[in-house]
């Protein structure tokens, strides 16, 4: 999973370690494709071998395998592929989801309300918070907060670290994000907002705040007890 560590690589040479003709797709050796998963859709692009191309449409995590679902011919085991990202699909997904990382920073940190649910678009996106009522001098203050934030261009990392340290390191307001994920898992990729948030994500992310954009929220939705979604845009 090569986006794990460069959300930035926008090909791959790689290879077809299993395949499927009927159902249209590959398993590769490696990948630069996201899966979709966590509220983040899939990348989307094509695959490349001997004067051959087909789409890539979709790409699913099954059975702890990366399945990249073809439209075209399949290559077959052990062709040497290049693949090549939908760039414009998968930079509009890494300002989203960087975006809903720092409204839901913005939001945990002012209201301690927690998301407890988001989907990722290519022109918006939406996030669940829980528990809070948000009113519009609310939403209007965390739109003009967001905004200023981006404007500062403030790097956004990735790390992979052992539980004991995060858990060691983090607030109590997100350890709990943290302790969350299962035991076994001790290496956790960390998405970090310098100075304003640490979180477990393995989606991928814009380099700093500048990226993202401004936000425009376009509003909120009761979703039961204490529980609001809010829907919101990039522009810029």
């Amino acid at each position: 999973m090569l986006y794990l560590k460069d959300c930035y690589l926008k090909e791959a040479q790689t290879k077809v370690i299993d395949c499927n003709q009927e159902q249209k797709w590959v398993e590769l050796d490696k990948t630069v494709f996201y899966p979709e998963s966590g509220g983040q859709p899939s990348d989307k692009g094509k695959i490349i071998w001997k004067e051959k191309e087909s789409l890539v449409k979709e790409v699913k995590k099954k059975d702890k395998k990366i399945i990249h679902f073809l439209e075209g011919e399949i290559p077959k085991k052990d062709t040497e592929v290049k693949l090549v990202l939908d760039w414009n699909l998968r930079y509009k997904f890494m300002r989203m989801h960087s975006a809903q990382h720092l409204l839901s920073a913005l939001i945990l940190n002012k209201y301690e309300a927690s998301t407890v649910g988001n989907q990722i678009g290519e022109e918006k996106s939406r996030m669940d918070f829980h528990p809070i009522k948000f009113d519009s001098a609310m939403l209007e203050e965390m739109q003009n907060k967001f905004n200023e934030i981006t404007e500062k261009g403030i790097p956004i990392t990735i790390s992979f670290k052992d539980r004991k340290t995060v858990l060691e390191e983090v607030d109590e307001k997100r350890r709990v994000l943290f302790s969350r994920l299962p035991e076994a898992l001790q290496e956790i990729r960390v998405i970090e907002i310098q100075g304003i948030d640490n979180c477990p994500c393995g989606g991928t992310h814009a380099k700093n705040t500048k990226e993202i954009g401004k936000i425009k929220i376009l509003g909120r939705e009761n979703k039961g007890k204490e529980r609001d979604r809010i829907s919101f845009e990039l522009i810029g």
